[in-house]
């Protein structure tokens, strides 16, 4: 068998850095050396320029202008302008305004890059549906606050007024202060035995507190802004956000609308068995049981029977990046199969560069970040490699010895009716699945003495191959250690965020915060690996929720939290109003800048592209930066959080809101346009969770935090007594802190009744701390004027409103339907049977196993592929054929379908078996044992079988009817 893959292009090569459709490398390499020429001045990025005119012609930057054959980091430029940056068609083609992308490389037609600021929002859509939602999302969203501050603005002059602090040092704050709750007015009172010891929490409270003998004195607020008519501005601005956001909702949903009209899809017409048998693995049973529930109009199109062999495809794919990795430090024309020759050559390149000069970056680089990435099998040595690669070559040819069972099965009907009526009929409840009640079902849905659990499946591009034999123990085991992980984080991050911002100031407190919201998720995307989805839908759901948590408490709750409940108002640098301050305007400047600055993209471009042996090494380094539209979500809605969480007490904050969505939507859109690398379009699925349930979220808690706002003013623990007993205005001159610091100056008493300690926090309020209304004093602790107990009671029912409601419409059916599903089945058809055929859609996708991985253009398939229409793939490299991304042809084995592999692109035929390279393996599903009998082989990769309808055969399918 050897001897069959000697001489032959190397099957398992995938260049790392991305050539365009239809182009190998040395095309490719010609196609940039010609863009290198023929780009302008004018039509080249500043960076370009720079690097071009100066920086290239340096030593100790670009070493590599003294190799043999050295790359050119002009080539590399035009590289990342022409084929990793967007481009587009200049022409009169723009219907609708639309600046149309053009493919990457494209050559025949004039492309300009994207403008970096003022790409017009209507092109967005040319990156999909996906980033269209988003950038909406900020535009819309910006301007909605930018109206809501200033509906605000009756609130803002009045807290920057003498009305709300007469003493007038309202007037020396910072122009972001003014028009704040802090408040800087206020007097010293007499206090009763109820307050003795009770502000002795923090240093901060106790300067509230003094004593004088027997005396007990405490600093009263007496600025009056939690009245009714502050709270019915911040009211109404609640009314005008919710109908907005509402009327906001339905247009994201228009939108999706009318881009996804008639659009049908495989799992309109599909059904996804999660528990098979494990030995079920023959497509033609699957075929003849869900047959029984089409309509005479057709019956099953296609079966995928996906095995566990996740251990056995990870093998593969590693082995894939390292031989790729090793390939391009290698000279051409090695045989990557000869061990040997590999070796050889390996050990002359590790000559040749030991004996290179190293400058003072690649140093500084090689003793601090290279060992960190070399831990993540990232830059690894090509000695390092080549042990690598052959080693992962003995593993995988153990594990294809393996036995491996089916874990999920996925049936596609020819027509939406047969799909509905297989689910209708398999709909059973989850305690018949769960303990196989066959006796309760009927017989004829009972599959290899097994009841199914059946349901509709994801669309098949969302589906995460590598996982699907997780169980559900592993799943949420995973899921449970990394939110308690992802907790740790927030409490140890608050600790130190604390810490600066008591130890060294508000200043370095707001820049940890910016700086943590920047760095913890990249930490939250590692511990990522470690968690089993089925979906890549679950999986950035469960990535977004854990970012969107740790930057909202880190932002929005953390400085609540940590700060004593009567600083609230006052205007110390470690208290609320100023924290929240600092931190928005770190926000501003900190977190748009990091972004734009692009650290690990700099280091790949400026230090080891210009020390790259090769020139598509050195293209490697210019792919753009990977970006997560998960992440760039919470970002916006950690602003939008903080702003409806402190809006009550800071109504410019909307402002500053405002700003940050207007910033953030031009920094992501140079981003966009300049920085982040080529990716496929994105669907709506984050879109969908945001508004669902971070959007209106974020509304709930502007009605909440705002109720408990204006419920909880004055912050200061005060209340009159009912005892009408008064003492003399005196006046304290020996008055001491609880610690014994003597305060230092006279204090004058000018109230002639004492006061009582009530304790005016949510936790402590009486009876059940939810509606904050009036009734939440305690008897004889009355803090809320009539003014400020009609707004509480007015906020605090409406926040109730909306809390049922929110439970109601968001939740209510799913937790109705999840308890009904244990007893019976639930089956509800979404939308209505548009009686088209599958088979009639041209380029439909089917559930075709594949991985995709970070840095190849193609995914990877991992099934044989030989008998099916070629449209069900969903991608197509125009150069090469199906069979240089299969995994099946790495590592040479007994069951392969096929021993010769067809390189020339496929696509002239329906199906790869109709190709005239076809050569099919005699001995495809046989092997012989060492006693040289001949016996039946399970399959080590997954199943895909089609069955097309007999209306298509009779069109002149190019293939024998039978596909199996």
């Amino acid at each position: 068998m050897a001897s069959e893959y000697d001489n032959k292009p190397e099957a398992g090569a995938s260049p790392r850095a991305f050539c365009p459709p239809g182009l190998d490398i040395d095309q490719m390499e010609s196609l940039v050396e010609n863009f290198a020429k023929e780009d302008t001045f004018e039509s080249k990025t500043i960076t370009r320029i720079i690097v071009e005119r100066y920086l290239s012609k340096i030593l100790w930057y670009n070493p590599a202008q003294n190799y043999k054959n050295a790359p050119s980091l002009n080539k590399a430029y035009a590289y990342f302008e022409h084929i990793t940056l967007p481009r587009y068609i200049v022409g009169d083609n723009q219907a609708g305004h639309v600046m149309h992308r053009a493919e990457p490389g494209e050559s025949s037609l004039k492309t300009e890059l994207y403008p970096a600021f003022t790409t017009p929002p209507s092109s967005l859509i040319e990156w999909g549906i996906g980033i269209d939602m988003y950038f909406s999302s900020i535009r819309l969203l910006g301007l909605l606050l930018l109206l809501a501050g200033l509906m605000h603005l009756p609130n803002v002059f009045f807290y920057a007024s003498a009305e709300y602090s007469p003493d007038g040092r309202n007037a020396d704050f910072p122009l972001a202060l003014k028009g704040t709750a802090v408040c800087t007015t206020g007097e010293w009172v007499v206090c009763d035995e109820s307050c003795r010891g009770k502000w002795s929490s923090s240093e901060a409270e106790e300067q509230r507190y003094l004593l004088d003998g027997d005396t007990i004195l405490v600093f009263r607020n007496t600025c009056e802004g939690g009245q009714f008519q502050q709270g019915i501005v911040n009211y109404i601005v609640l009314i005008f956000l919710l109908v907005t956001i509402s009327l906001f909702i339905y247009y994201l949903r228009a939108r999706e609308i009318r881009f996804d009209e008639d659009k049908l899809t495989a799992t309109d017409y599909s059904v996804l068995v999660a528990n098979p048998p494990p030995d079920a693995i023959d497509p033609d049973e699957w075929r003849d049981f869900f047959n029984q529930f089409a309509d005479k109009g057709g019956g099953v199109t296609a079966v995928t029977i996906a095995l566990n062999n996740e251990e056995l495809l990870q093998k593969l794919i590693y082995r894939r990046v390292h031989r790729n990795n090793l390939r391009m430090k290698l000279p051409k024309g090695i045989d990557m199969d000869d061990e040997d020759m590999v070796r050889s050559a390996v050990a002359d390149y590790m000559r040749e560069t030991e004996a290179e000069p190293r400058g003072p970056l690649y140093r500084l680089f090689s003793c601090t970040l290279l060992p960190l990435l070399n831990l993540f099998g990232m830059l690894l040595s090509a000695d390092v490699l080549v042990d690598k690669v052959f080693a992962l070559t003995e593993e995988i040819k153990e594990l294809q010895k393996k036995k491996y069972d089916a874990v999920k099965v996925f049936v596609t009907f020819e027509t939406e009716a047969g799909q509905r009526s297989a689910l209708s009929a398999l709909a059973v409840s989850r305690l018949d699945i769960m303990f196989n009640k066959t006796d309760n079902v009927p017989p004829s849905i009972v599959f290899h003495d097994t009841v199914l659990k059946v349901s509709e499946p994801k669309e098949p591009n969302s589906i995460r191959w590598l996982d699907l034999s997780a169980g559900t123990f592993q799943r949420v085991v995973w899921r449970l250690i990394n939110a308690v992980i992802t907790l740790g984080i927030v409490s140890f991050t608050g600790y130190l965020v604390t810490q600066a911002r008591y130890n060294v100031g508000t200043s370095l407190s707001s820049i940890m915060v910016s700086v943590f919201n920047s760095i913890i998720p990249v930490v939250v995307k590692i511990l990522m690996i470690f968690e089993k989805h089925h979906t890549e839908g679950t999986f950035q759901s469960s990535l977004y929720l854990k970012i969107t948590l740790f930057r909202w408490v880190n932002t929005a709750l953390l400085t609540k939290l940590l700060t004593p409940f009567t600083m609230t108002l006052s205007d110390r640098k470690e208290d609320v109003i100023r924290q929240i301050n600092a931190i928005l305007w770190a926000e501003l400047w900190l977190v748009p800048g990091m972004r734009l600055l692009d650290i690990s993209s700099n280091i790949k471009k400026h230090i080891l592209a210009p020390r790259a042996h090769t020139q598509e090494e050195m293209n490697l380094w210019f792919q753009g930066t990977g970006f997560n539209l998960g992440e760039r979500y919470t970002d916006l809605t950690k602003v939008l959080f903080v702003c409806f969480f402190y809006s009550a007490l800071m109504p410019t904050v909307f402002f500053f809101g405002s700003a940050i969505l207007f910033l953030q939507y031009f920094a992501d859109l140079y981003c966009l346009t300049r920085i982040w690398g080529w990716s496929p379009s994105i669907g709506n699925e984050l879109a969908r969770f945001s508004r669902r349930y971070f959007f209106t979220g974020s509304l709930l808690a502007y009605a909440i935090v705002s109720a408990y706002a204006f419920a909880q003013f004055p912050y200061d623990n005060v209340c009159d007594t009912s005892d009408q007993n008064t003492i003399n205005k005196f006046t304290y001159t020996n008055a001491v802190f609880q610690n014994g610091t003597a305060y230092g100056r006279t204090v004058e008493v000018s109230q002639d009744a004492r006061v009582q300690f009530c304790d005016q926090s949510y936790p402590h309020f009486e009876g059940f701390v939810f509606p904050p209304t009036e009734r939440v004093q305690r008897l004889g602790q009355k803090w809320m004027s009539d003014s400020q107990a009609m707004l509480s009671n007015l906020y605090g029912f409406t926040a109730l409103v909306l809390v049922l409601i929110y439970i109601v419409i968001f939740f209510g059916a799913s937790l109705r339907n999840f308890f009904v599903s244990w007893f019976r089945g639930v089956y509800v058809t979404d939308g209505q049977d548009q009686h088209i055929d599958f088979s009639a859609h041209p380029g439909i996708v089917c559930y075709v196993p594949q991985v995709r991985w970070a840095g190849f253009p193609f995914p990877f398939l991992a099934c044989d592929i030989d008998r099916i229409d070629q449209d069900f793939i969903g991608w197509n490299d125009p150069h090469r054929s199906y069979d240089h991304h299969n995994l099946m042809f790495d590592v040479p084995w007994d069951g392969m379908p096929r021993k010769k592999i067809i390189y020339e692109n496929t696509r002239g035929k329906k199906q790869i078996a109709a190709h005239d390279g076809f050569q099919e393996n005699s001995n495809r599903l046989s092997v012989k044992t060492k006693s040289g009998q001949v016996c039946a082989a399970r399959p080590i990769f997954s199943i895909i079988n089609h069955y097309p309808p007999e209306w298509v055969l009779n069109l002149g399918f190019d293939v024998d009817k039978k596909t199996d």
